[in-house]
């Protein structure tokens, strides 16, 4: 008790937020100060309640006192906690919201649903019911791996008791898993199949920091033991894969709504939602239409080759970059002979006429853009990706800040090669710094290819071909993901850090996607076409997301929906579907957030007009951290008012003051 007491003093000390000196004379303010102080202690106490009871959580928020432990997954752990909860609760209903200034209210209400949210979640049981619940532990395995601290041997020290607590978690998962749907038990299967194959690398790095023989020994023990628990849990789930096949894992539409509003804050009744959804599908799918009929061409035009040479960012004329190109079907069509030149123009314009007049007809399928696809993405070249990515990414950076879309900033991001288990579920994964992490690190990683050569090719061409690479660029590094979260790390407050909203986050990935295609760094057909495709994939996913969590679809039903009716090979509609069984509402935050961030925008554009400075904005907007989309506007207008504040302030104030 006296150790943990001190955990949650030292815990309350960092989670206070810095606060400047206040003039204790402003008594127009002294509620909002005192109601402000109020919010501050309960959310101690709220994260006091993360650290004790969710060791693999605490760990995301940055603390390092519990790095040694795994989660206990039982009932028992559920009901303290769930307790613990309710004493937090309690205090919360003390703070008068109405009392609070402007940027706590937002702390407030995302404090509120994050409760409510946790409280669900506990009440659920999953411990009996959800294999994925101990599947996370891979995951938690891989964030000491992944992220470094301040002393290697204690990382060390914690990763070797993570790894030895696998043996209790597989025991604990075959006392607690009885009541499993079985598609779920699916998913958590091939997980555990992927994490046994992927192990011996852990195995191998934990070898490598071994001192002796004896420690080599103790490790390779640790390890076997450790390999068979991941093993026998593969087993166990592998079982409940072929039981319970009458067991529903949708939600339903009660409990689905529940967690859009309360993990994602997305506030909408299902009549609004379901006519959303389907309009963003209907325009993704004209869209996407639209962008392949620039590809219906003569195949003697169609046969461009991709060639990874150079990755051109507009406005950056140093040849020594590395950029991307692609053959110009203007060079080829000069080499042909006048005659074939025209015929080849009539040919053109009778083709686009005829795909204009088809998609008027008929609505485009996902199978009308994999055969052109694959002609795009072949002839990539292999090289370092590392150097090519680094390069790039600070080519970027200068062009969109000369551009002035975003802030003057000195961000910086490390790139990686992806370890093997997260290799297996993706080509990419960004890992922003944990919470209140004391060495912040802003972690991109990618898989590297791997196998033979004509293996190595072939995700060379998935992974990285010219349209990919420029979205994955956009996306995840600059204006992306890596951008956000370098630029503004050190702007929010201890709470926004620790607590984000998924939502808006997801939606600037995709708003820094189309953000690079409006200032003209995603701009020929070919990565027109991607991008498009790209919303196309993400509007169906969300619609599915849905259909099946309130039950308008069986999982059958909605296998139909993407396969049949809309063209998608089985393997993407497949996993489409694992992932928005394992993270309901997910799919539909991505949609909400971008409208959001793109809303918000065109308001203050019309609102200043000239004045208006796109820079500038997302500057304001990245330092609000993630935050409800909701609440977005009451904090934008707070930040250009404390802004003019400062400036009349500083206009008033002598200058040898």
């Amino acid at each position: 008790m006296k150790k943990l007491l001190c955990s949650l003093l030292s815990f309350s000390l960092l989670a206070a937020p810095s606060v400047q000196a206040m003039d204790l004379g402003d008594f127009d303010n002294i509620d909002a100060i005192m109601e402000d102080n109020a919010l501050t202690d309960t959310i101690n106490r709220y994260s006091a309640v993360q650290l004790s009871f969710f060791p693999e959580y605490a760990t995301r928020l940055g603390f390092e006192s519990a790095n040694g432990r795994l989660d206990q997954r039982d009932q028992e752990r559920d009901a303290q906690a769930l307790r613990a909860y309710n004493v937090v609760e309690d205090a919360f209903n003390e703070v008068v919201e109405k009392n609070l200034s402007e940027a706590r209210k937002t702390d407030y209400e995302i404090l509120k649903r994050l409760l409510a949210y946790d409280k669900w979640n506990l009440n659920r049981n999953r411990a009996a019911q959800d294999p994925l619940l101990y599947t996370e532990a891979f995951d938690a395995i891989y964030d000491l791996r992944l992220k470094k601290v301040n002393y290697q041997d204690l990382q060390d020290r914690d990763l070797t008791a993570r790894i030895n607590s696998l043996p209790a978690l597989a025991e604990a998962a075959t006392n607690n898993l009885t009541n499993t749907p079985s598609f779920l038990a699916q998913i958590a299967m091939e997980r555990a199949y992927y994490a046994y194959l992927a192990f011996d690398e852990v195995a191998q790095y934990m070898l490598s920091r071994a001192q002796d023989e004896v420690s080599r020994t103790q490790v390779r023990a640790d390890a076997r033991a450790a390999k068979k628990a991941i093993k026998d849990m593969f087993e166990l789930f592998k079982r409940l894969a072929q039981e319970n096949q009458e067991l529903d894992f949708r939600l339903g539409e009660r409990n689905y709504l529940f967690v859009l509003q309360n993990h994602y804050f997305i506030n909408e009744k299902p009549r609004a939602m379901q006519k959303f959804l389907t309009k963003n599908f209907e325009q993704a799918q004209a869209n996407l239409a639209k962008a392949l009929e620039a590809f219906s061409l003569p195949a003697a035009l169609q046969e461009a080759e991709v060639v990874l040479e150079d990755i051109h960012v507009p406005g950056e004329e140093d040849a020594a970059n590395v950029t991307i190109t692609a053959l110009d079907t203007d060079e080829i069509a000069q080499e042909n002979t006048e005659e074939t030149t025209e015929a080849a123009a009539e040919t053109e314009d009778k083709a686009k006429k005829e795909s204009k007049k088809k998609a008027e007809q008929t609505s485009v399928k996902a199978s009308d853009f994999y055969p052109i696809a694959q002609r795009l993405t072949q002839g990539v070249k292999n090289q370092d990706f590392l150097v090519a990515l680094s390069k790039e990414s600070g080519n970027m950076s200068k062009f969109f800040v000369q551009d002035d879309t975003l802030p003057i900033s000195s961000t910086k991001f490390n790139l990686k090669k992806l370890p093997n288990y997260y290799s297996y579920l993706g080509a990419y994964r960004f890992m922003p710094p944990f919470g209140t992490q004391g060495n912040p690190e802003h972690d991109f990683f990618l898989r590297f290819p791997s196998g033979n050569e004509t293996a190595k090719q072939e995700m060379l061409d998935r992974d990285f071909n010219l349209p990919t690479l420029k979205l994955l660029l956009a996306g995840q590094l600059v204006p992306g993901l890596a951008y956000r979260s370098a630029y503004r790390n050190g702007a929010l407050s201890n709470f926004r850090r620790l607590y984000p909203v998924p939502t808006l986050q997801n939606g600037w990935e995709m708003y820094a996607q189309h953000l690079a295609s409006e200032r003209g760094y995603i701009i020929t057909d070919e990565e027109l076409l991607f991008l498009t495709w790209v919303d196309y994939v993400r509007a169906a996913q969300a619609l599915v997301d849905f259909y099946l969590h309130t039950d308008k679809y069986t999982y059958g039903q909605a296998a139909n929906w993407l396969m049949q009716e809309n063209g998608f090979e089985k393997a993407q509609a497949e996993a489409m579907l694992k992932q928005v069984a394992a993270e309901p509402g997910e799919a539909v935050s991505y949609i909400y957030g971008y409208e959001a961030l793109k809303n918000l925008r065109n308001k203050y554009q019309k609102k200043q007009g000239k004045k208006f400075s796109l820079s500038d904005f997302h500057a304001k907007v990245m330092e609000m951290g993630d935050i409800p989309a909701d609440r977005l506007e009451a904090e934008m207008e707070n930040a250009y008012k404390l802004e003019k504040n400062h400036l009349s302030q500083s206009l008033n104030t002598p200058f040898y003051m």
